[in-house]
């Protein structure tokens, strides 16, 4: 039962090629409904982790990973049954994925890995992200979405901040107070 958290992020990792496959298949409703599945298990496996009392580093990483493989899939995926949308939102959405990325790559370049901070604010981005996707998507409105991506950036300042403040790699912090706190102990 202690694996299930790992499990579920697991299935998120695994999601990525089958979404990559039902968009170069032209698939959009069973995209969406596996997207589904994979935001839900983003959700879930923090839950079950902290539920089970199994959170670890191992976790943490698959958590980080998930993260990174949908939204690598998720863009082609996007681009290719919706390039209206892309072609339409492609500021708000380059802005985002720099804004995501960056922190990984200043992290690959500092520490030889990312940080995966998972804190607060992004935890928050990612459950407004999910139905603000797929508002988009789904061509209600793109206002929940562009909210979202401005949000994004947000996120990229405090973990930014973080990674000024922290002498060297840490897993996962909640927030810029945490990194604070952190940094003190290391003085």
């Amino acid at each position: 039962m202690r694996a299930l958290p790992n499990l579920l992020s697991g299935l998120r990792i695994a999601a990525a090629p089958v979404l990559l496959a039902l968009a170069f298949a032209g698939r959009r409703e069973a995209f969406l409904w596996v997207l589904a599945g994979s935001l839900a298990t983003d959700a879930l496996d923090g839950l079950a982790a902290r539920a089970l009392d199994a959170r670890s580093e191992l976790g943490r990483r698959l958590d980080s990973w998930g993260d990174y493989a949908t939204a690598l899939a998720v863009l082609p995926g996007v681009w290719l049954l919706w390039p209206d949308v892309v072609r339409r939102e492609w500021p708000w959405i380059a802005v985002g994925l720099a804004s995501f990325f960056a922190p990984v790559a200043i992290g690959l370049v500092r520490w030889g890995r990312p940080p995966g901070y998972h804190t607060a604010a992004s935890k928050v981005l990612a459950v407004a992200m999910a139905p603000a996707t797929f508002l988009l998507l789904l061509g209600y409105t793109p206002w929940p979405f562009r909210v979202g991506m401005a949000l994004q950036v947000a996120v990229f300042a405090e973990e930014l901040a973080i990674l000024r403040l922290l002498p060297g790699y840490s897993g996962s912090v909640s927030g810029l107070r945490e990194a604070r706190r952190l940094a003190g102990k290391t003085r």
